[in-house]
């Protein structure tokens, strides 16, 4: 009996070691979503009037889109998939959280630097490079948090405490190793700063080489980081929900472990097909998108057959964690599809520069990765897990998925039709430019669209307040609230695994050093393949008579400043600079190539034509200044926000700039 009791208390230990910082991420998470959510729905109200909330810079579109987007992405999903990682790594490994007290050093710097750097982008001071617009400083904080959580969960993940490796440890410690490098490699302005110790004038990339750096990090973060991570935590959640302690490896796990993080990084040009970068890089993007359909569907297959082998021994009260466990394999399962289908040439040229991005990117934030820390919180949080929280997580998950369903529907169809709207108005000789993209806005309009969207992003955030106020109630109320995560003395102290039939030999098993310097290596290799070869092609780097004629920008300069406006605005959200050789953009002046942006850093190609592409503007008429401060004077189906917040001298350098591409 004192054998068993000296057990409980040294399993108690083990897993109460990071009950504290695991908790404080759980906290900061769901703060981060709430005020993601809100401001993602502010948006789209704004997109349905324009006129909302107008005059204020910090509230415009352009400004807070984005840092909603950083919001949700680093506040909420970062620093909740790490939050669960502390939570399941010393349930894993069986020992303590190595360090501790720099893990919250980690979180702490972390928290702060992503708060930072969403109220800088509120105030302007994006940097210009879609999910990297916040500040160096920012920046730095973020990175010198991250190794502090690195040095903590790979310490211990590598210690092996006589048992074999889960898959879930595979996972998040590529994951973790990942994050590390794509921040390092992503922030472009932090890592000049640094470079300036060593070079006078350290080596920059220029041009359409920055959308290739963005379009790396966005697959990078998406399918190293959030889809690596995400697996992880479930290959550690999904045997604790039907009563096991651990997962063991399977042909599948391995599998999916090696192809899911490498197969995602090459995705990183399926929202740069047709436009400047390289036809072979958009061939392995192609590729690369078609591979990917194996590892994610091998962790879908691996994990369902766990849960449909002991579904009859799922507790009452894991029951909603289980669904959310589906349904994020679901929508797991629906991104490289629509990943894939971006890609390809053929509907890639339809959909491409449409809402339809912001509809993938949409399922990225609160799709599968979102519904599988919801199913965490409500597994291991007891103000979830009681039975006065059965109401409130049934009203979240059907709100979150109702809401969910209306808007991604809205955005995807939404964009299927700009595009061919496009496609008709230049093969009719009137292309979407001007006057001539009155046809768009009303195709949003008649389909009903933009409210749907609206609609949708609404029910989001009222399921997220629900959620968000009764866990901080019910946290607030809590007598202990270092018990705000449970244990589970059944399955802290490891015991039963699973799928032994399927079991691979233990010599096949990654081990931790292998997957850190494997993770390290792969990483490496695809930025040199997909950023820094690209970036020696002539081609890249000579610039055209175009970029030598009206796209040099001298510091100091009307047309400097006003460009430093345009990015400032997030006007790139809304409006692109690129001319593909494609139907949808007939009339829009000449194609594009990658020497027109020789000379721009960052180059902004842009998102999503929210409204009109304006790579000629100048050569069809240009813009006036009441055009900016009053867009509806003249065209009253116009969605554009006004800029009356802005200065005239700032009116007078933006018209200046916009006035200047021809």
């Amino acid at each position: 009996m004192t054998a068993e009791v000296s057990q409980d208390k040294m399993i108690s230990e083990t897993a109460a070691s990071s009950q504290s910082v695991a908790r404080h991420h759980l906290a900061a998470s769901l703060g981060f979503l709430i005020v993601g959510v809100a401001m993602l729905a502010i948006a789209s109200v704004q997109y349905v009037s324009a006129d909302l909330l107008s005059g204020w810079g910090p509230i415009s579109y352009g400004r807070l889109r984005p840092a909603a987007v950083h919001f949700l992405m680093y506040g909420w999903l970062t620093l909740g998939l790490i939050g669960a990682m502390y939570f399941a790594v010393p349930r894993l490994t069986g020992e303590k959280l190595t360090d501790p007290i720099v893990a919250r050093i980690g979180f702490i710097l972390m928290s702060i630097g992503y708060a930072i750097g969403g109220v800088a982008i509120l105030a302007g001071q994006s940097e210009g490079i879609r999910y990297l617009e916040a500040p160096p400083l920012a920046d730095l904080m973020v990175l010198l948090g991250m190794m502090a959580m690195a040095h903590s969960l790979a310490r211990t993940l590598s210690r092996r405490n006589g048992r074999r490796r889960s898959p879930a440890e595979w996972f998040m410690l590529a994951a973790v190793v990942w994050l590390v490098g794509l921040h390092f490699i992503g922030n472009l302005t932090m890592l000049s700063l640094l470079a300036t110790l060593f070079w006078s004038q350290p080596p920059v990339l220029h041009g359409i080489n920055t959308a290739l750096l963005a379009g790396f990090y966005k697959a990078g973060i998406t399918g190293m980081w959030f889809a690596t991570a995400g697996a992880g935590v479930m290959y550690f959640l999904v045997p604790r929900l039907v009563g096991l302690a651990h997962f063991r490896a399977t042909r599948m796990s391995v599998v999916g472990f090696w192809g899911l993080g490498i197969a995602w990084a090459f995705t990183g040009t399926a929202e740069l097909t047709f436009t400047a970068v390289p036809d072979w890089l958009e061939t392995i993007g192609v590729m690369f998108s078609m591979a990917l359909l194996l590892p994610v569907a091998t962790i879908i297959v691996d994990l369902n057959s766990t849960i449909r082998s002991r579904l009859e021994v799922v507790r009452e009260k894991d029951r909603p964690s289980l669904r959310l466990v589906y349904l994020g394999l679901g929508l797991f399962a629906a991104l490289p599809v629509l990943n894939l289908w971006q890609a390809l040439r053929a509907p890639g040229g339809i959909i491409g520069f449409t809402d339809w991005v912001y509809g993938t990117e949409l399922l990225v934030l609160l799709g599968a990765f979102s519904v599988w820390l919801f199913a965490y919180v409500y597994h291991v949080a007891p103000p979830m897990v009681s039975a006065d929280a059965r109401r409130v997580q049934q009203w979240h998950l059907w709100l979150t998925l109702g809401g969910l369903a209306v808007a991604v529907f809205a955005m995807l169809a939404g964009g299927l039709v700009a595009g061919l709207t496009w496609g008709a108005g230049g093969s009719d000789g009137v292309p979407a430019v001007g006057d001539g993209f009155e046809s768009t806005a009303d195709a949003m309009w008649n389909y009903g669209f933009a409210i749907a969207r609206m609609v949708g992003l609404m029910t989001i955030a009222v399921a997220q307040a629900l959620l968000f106020s009764y866990a901080t109630v019910a946290w607030f109320l809590s007598e202990d609230r270092d018990a705000v995560l449970a244990l589970d003395p059944e399955l802290d102290g490891g015991g039963q695994e699973v799928n032994v039939e399927l079991e691979v030999p233990e010599s096949a098993e990654p081990g931790w050093l292998r997957v850190g310097s494997i993770a390290l290596v792969t990483g490496v290799a695809v930025f040199l393949m997909v950023v820094v070869l690209p970036a020696q092609e002539a081609e890249s780097a000579q610039p055209t008579i175009l970029a030598d004629e009206s796209r040099i920008y001298v510091e100091g300069a009307d047309v400097t400043i006003g460009r430093d406006i345009y990015v400032r605005e997030g006007c790139a959200y809304c409006h692109t600079q690129a001319v593909r050789p494609i139907v949808t953009d007939l009339g829009l002046g000449p194609v594009s190539v990658a020497g027109d942006y020789a000379h721009e850093q960052p180059v902004l190609l842009g998102v999503a034509r929210m409204g009109p592409d304006l790579k000629h503007v100048a050569s069809r008429g240009g813009v006036t200044a009441e055009q900016l401060t009053e867009p509806r004077r003249d065209r009253p189906w116009s969605t554009m926000p006004s800029y009356e917040h802005l200065s005239q001298s700032e009116i007078a350098a933006l018209v200046s700039y916009i006035n200047g591409l021809r």
